[in-house]
Formats: structure tokens, C-alpha cells, sequence
């Protein structure tokens, strides 16, 4: 191979792109081909090595001292930095098949990483930051403002602040001299208010107010606000989900800096979420709701190929759904009924975390001492019309038009009671999904009773939570590239990934009470709580995004060709940076395994 030859194969190499021409050519300059049959130990405990190995062709396994196999490297994987950086290998390194890889010289390796400091990041980064660098170059034709915005790099108006004592009139004539239409109130405690035209109109000119009193008495408290530093997209996220056409901007202080207008972010963005939104408002009948609710898929493809973060879109998609949501049972049910139940979804929309409508799974509780059997028609039609606008019929039945998941309180408190006493596998499951409710629509405290209730029972429940937990363990998670890309070429990324995440973090919130229903958002929770480590919380935060962010490519790919929607990825289409991220993911979704199979004991039970 020509020295030419040699460069171009190290700058597809990550992160070798990142050296000079200079520093390339001292790297080829002192690497060689070597050639290793197989069984070779290349590195161990005992066996440091003095050369940082490239694949050019076969594979190597990394073994745990008890000869587990922990990762595997194949053609243009590199390892191993931390021996040479640290001096030291906890594993063992050995040939799986015949080897032939370019070796770099220690010294030379070394003396790259002190003269580039990309170069040194990328190889003293932990996982996490490894993930959050290989999704950065995997995806960095398609970045766009849509994820790397933040908050500062579009208008801030500047806010006119005023204090709460202050007299209307006076706080009127200081918003003209700053030229907005907003007002600012400063309590003394430090919690900030907003006055708008709008409210003005309602709260001074028709109710016939003096312009004298304080603005205290008429501005709404608290504002809502965001930080500067915060990305754009969450921003969009919050003004959609409270419909409000502004928000406050802090900074690091707390202290108010200004206000991000609506109108701003959206020519930032410039897509059509707002539209979906005011559609969805102003919605007259059942065929104005589908029509927006269809127009969904359109802004998930959009927002994919522009490289926004899984997260944000899940949020957001769930926002919309859940306004469509609401406006479905203002429409269907009778104005006077709609007080006493609570209708709410549950698993995976829930959680806020599906993105394509793949299923629905939904229910209704009904307050004590109000006949059900009313409700039961217009949950049909509710359904009848879910099913119309493209939510899937849920297969295993959990649908507010099956009588068990339409009840009062009192029947769903004895049900929650004979999933804890008499557990079997429906039973934790049905537990799981309820968990997973969040209210969408009319009396919001009666879902929150339930929850009381729950965590009131499972007090001491030792044993039930093992069981529940290891609903984590069930299905297998590989652990290397060999046991993934498959002859069959598919992996059901759900069972292998995602649902060992959700279960793990759900059984760990179920058990602190946590009632959050997002994944990573309980995640963050338990990291506060100190029941998770920093460290392991990041990293299930970047692999839970990786995996769901392959799994959502994937479906779309499977609508864009007419295919029948699932969670299974091709791992031979993913290119290397997107199987490194897949093992890597796997390998963390392994260790966290473990980790709740040491939390709840789940060995010592049958």
C-alpha cells in the first residue's frame, strides 16, 4: 500500500482526520504492517504493548479477566490508547481471526496526542463524551440551526422591568420608551410577572381600572422563562406546549435579560410546527382535528433530516398529540361530563417517547360515585377515531374501549392492589403501563390519587420490586459485532436496547416514587437522588438517544418504502460510525443490566 494509499485509510479512521499533513505523515512514517494468526494475545495484564493497533482485515476480542468477552474490533477499529497512555490493561486482547493491522509506535501515538489537542480528547474522553464526539461526525452534514441554536443566537428583545409597586401608568410610559409591548414585574422576593397588550385590553379598559394601581395587581405570575444558554428547540418546545407567544430569558444568575418573542423563533426555524399547532386549536369538528393531526409525520421526517436530537422531537411530537388529545375529548364528550373523569395515556406515549404512531395506549378513570356505563359510547367514538387519524389499534387490548381501562377510582385502586398481591407476568406488565400515565385531558387530580395509592401500597415491597425489575433482564442485549450483524441482518432494537433502559429506569423510579413519567427525565431524577452515578447517567442518556435514534431512522426508511412499521434496524446498512455506536450503546445497556440485577437482588429470587 502507497504512502498515499496509507494516508487516505487513516483519515476515514476517527479521529485521525484531525491531524496535520505534517503530523500524518510523522504517523506513517512510524507505522508498519504486522501480521497476527489467530489466538495471538496481543495485549494483556502482563503484556503491554508497545504499538497502537489499526484493522485492516480480521478481528480481535477483548476479554474480562473472568474471559468474558466485553468488545470486539474488526476491520478499521482501533485500540488499544489506554495501555500506551496509561501504562497498564486491565483485559486481554486476543486475535479471534487472522489479523493483519498497522501498528503506530508508542512514542510516535504519544507524541500525536501532546501536538494535537483533538487528537488527545478524543482518546482521554470517557464513553460518554466518545458517543456525543462519533454522533457529532456521524451526523454533521445534517446539523443544522435545528439542533445547535441556542437561545442567545437568536433576537432577545430587551425587557422592560419594573417593580411590582410601581404605578400602571408609569410602567406604561417606560414600555414605550423601550419600544415593546411587554412589561416585566419584579416582585421583591425576586419572582418575575408579565403584563401584555392583550391583558391590558381585558384586565384595565374593560373592567374600567385607574391607571394607578400597582401593576402587581393585574400582572400573571410566575413567567415563564428559559436560560440563554439553553437550546432554541427547547424553547419552541415550551411556548407550544403552554401555547404562549413569549417567554422570559435568564442567565446564569437567574436574573431576567430579556424576552424571546414567538414570532423570532419561528422565522428561525421557519417550518410549520406552529401551523400543526394553530390547527389543532382551532379545530371545529372531528375532520379539522384529523387533517391536523395527519400533518405530523411530515414535521417528525422534517425535523430527522435536519438533525434534531431524538429527544426534542419526541418532546414536541408528544406536545402536539397531546393537544390533539385534548380537542378529541372537548369534541366527542358532552361538556357536562367532562369534569368528572380523567382520560390519560399510557407506555410508551405515556413516557412521551413514541414518535410514530405505532400503537395507543390509553384509559379513563372515572370519579367515585359517577355511573361509567355513560362514558363507555364516546370512549368507542374516541377510539373509532384515533384509529382514523392513524394510531394503530393497540394488539394486546389497552384502550379506553376495553371496560378494564374504563373505571372509577375506587375499581382502579382493587386492581392496582391485585397486581402487587397476586403478581404474574400481565400483572407486571399492566402495572408498568399504568405507571407510565400521564393525564391528557379533565380531572388531572384523580390520575394523581391513583399514584398516592400506588406508592402508598408497594411500601416494603422488597420482593415484588425484584420481580417487577427483572422484567430488565428478559430479552438479550449483544455484546458484539458478531452476535449483531446477523445472517439475518435485522435486530429488534426495542428488545434489545430501549426496553432494557425503560424497564430498568422505571422499576428505579416506581421504587423512589418518582412521579415523572420520561425516561430521561426520571434518569436526571434518579442522578439527583444519588441513586444513579453522574457518570452511568450520562451514559444511559447518550445510548438511550443513540438506539432511538437508529430506530426512528429505520421506520421512517420502512414508511418511505411502503414497508409495515417495527423496531428492527438493518445492521448491515449502518455505515461504521453508526456500528460503533451501536456496540458502544449495547455495551453500556450490558453493564446497567447488571447494575439492576445488583440493586433488587434480583438473583436471589426464582
Amino acid at each position: 500500500m502507497s504512502l498515499q494509499d496509507q494516508a487516505a485509510f487513516l483519515s476515514n479512521i476517527h479521529p485521525f482526520q484531525v491531524l496535520t499533513s505534517s503530523q500524518m505523515d510523522k504517523c506513517i512514517k512510524h507505522m508498519d504492517i504486522a501480521y497476527y494468526p489467530k489466538d495471538s494475545v496481543l495485549i494483556s495484564p502482563e503484556k503491554i504493548s508497545n504499538h497502537f493497533f489499526i484493522i485492516i482485515k480480521g478481528s480481535v476480542y477483548e476479554y474480562s479477566t473472568d474471559n468474558l468477552v466485553v468488545m470486539d474490533y474488526h476491520q478499521e477499529d482501533s485500540f488499544d490508547s489506554n495501555s500506551l497512555i496509561y501504562g497498564k490493561c486491565n483485559n486481554i486482547f486476543k486475535v479471534h481471526e487472522e489479523l493483519i493491522c498497522y501498528e503506530i509506535e508508542k512514542n510516535t501515538f504519544l507524541k500525536l496526542i501532546e501536538e494535537n489537542q483533538q487528537f488527545k480528547d478524543y482518546f482521554l474522553k470517557d464513553l460518554v463524551n466518545k458517543l456525543q464526539t462519533l454522533k457529532h461526525k456521524e451526523y454533521t452534514s445534517e446539523l443544522s440551526s435545528f439542533m445547535i441554536a441556542k437561545v442567545d443566537d437568536t433576537l432577545i428583545h430587551e425587557a422592560c422591568i419594573v417593580d411590582e409597586n410601581t404605578p400602571l401608568i408609569d410602567a406604561i410610559q417606560q414600555s414605550m420608551e423601550y419600544k415593546t409591548s411587554t412589561i416585566i414585574v419584579k416582585k421583591d422576593n425576586g419572582e418575575y410577572g408579565i403584563i401584555t397588550d392583550s391583558l391590558l385590553k381585558v384586565k384595565v379598559l374593560l373592567e374600567g381600572r385607574d391607571l394607578t394601581i400597582p401593576v402587581k395587581d393585574i400582572a400573571i405570575f410566575p413567567l415563564l422563562t428559559v436560560h440563554n444558554d439553553d437550546y432554541l428547540f427547547e424553547a419552541l418546545t415550551v411556548l407550544i406546549k403552554k401555547s404562549i407567544k413569549r417567554i422570559g430569558v435568564t442567565n446564569n444568575k437567574g436574573e431576567m435579560i430579556g424576552i424571546l418573542e414567538q414570532i423570532d423563533v419561528l422565522s428561525h426555524f421557519a417550518n410549520h410546527t406552529y401551523v400543526v399547532d394553530s390547527k389543532i386549536k382551532k379545530a371545529k369538528n372531528i375532520s379539522d382535528l384529523k387533517a391536523a393531526s395527519m400533518d405530523l409525520l411530515n414535521i417528525i421526517k422534517s425535523l430527522q433530516v435536519k438533525g434534531v436530537k431524538v429527544n426534542h422531537i419526541s418532546n414536541l411530537i408528544g406536545q402536539l398529540n397531546t393537544k390533539v388529545y385534548q380537542k378529541l375529548y372537548k369534541l366527542v364528550l358532552p361538556i357536562e361530563i367532562q369534569k368528572d373523569a380523567c382520560f390519560i395515556v399510557m407506555g410508551s406515549e405515556g413516557r412521551n417517547e413514541q414518535i410514530i404512531k405505532t400503537d395507543q395506549d390509553n384509559a379513563l378513570v372515572v370519579k367515585d360515585g359517577i355511573d361509567v356505563e355513560q362514558y363507555r359510547p364516546y370512549m368507542n367514538t374516541i377510539i373509532e377515531h384515533l384509529i382514523d387519524f392513524g394510531y394503530p389499534r393497540c394488539e394486546g387490548n389497552i384502550m379506553v374501549s376495553n371496560p378494564f381501562w374504563c373505571k372509577t377510582v375506587s375499581a382502579y385502586k382493587n386492581e392496582t392492589a391485585r397486581w402487587i398481591e397476586a403478581p404474574d407476568m400481565q400483572n407486571y406488565m399492566d402495572l408498568a403501563i399504568f405507571f407510565d400515565s400521564f393525564a391528557v385531558a379533565g380531572d388531572k387530580d384523580l390520575l394523581i390519587n391513583l399514584k398516592d395509592d400506588l406508592f402508598n401500597k408497594l411500601h416494603d415491597k422488597d420482593v415484588f420490586m425484584a420481580y417487577f425489575a427483572k422484567a430488565t433482564l428478559t430479552f438479550d442485549t449483544p455484546n458484539t459485532i458478531a452476535n449483531f450483524m446477523t445472517k439475518t441482518h435485522n435486530i429488534d432494537i426495542k428488545k434489545a436496547a430501549v426496553f432494557p433502559i425503560v424497564q430498568g429506569i422505571r422499576s428505579l423510579a416506581l421504587r423512589e416514587k418518582i412521579r415523572e413519567t420520561t425516561t430521561v427525565k426520571r434518569i436526571k431524577i434518579l442522578e439527583e437522588k444519588k441513586v444513579l452515578e453522574k457518570s452511568k447517567a450520562a451514559e444511559l442518556i447518550e445510548a438511550f438517544d443513540v438506539v432511538n435514534t437508529l430506530r426512528l431512522k429505520a421506520q421512517l426508511d420502512d414508511i418511505q418504502d411502503g414497508k409495515e412499521i417495527n423496531n428492527e434496524i438493518d445492521t448491515h446498512s449502518l455505515g461504521k460510525i453508526e456500528r460503533d455506536l451501536l456496540k458502544d450503546s449495547f455495551k453500556i445497556v450490558n453493564e446497567f443490566k447488571k447494575f439492576i440485577n445488583y440493586t433488587f437482588r434480583i438473583d436471589k429470587i426464582s
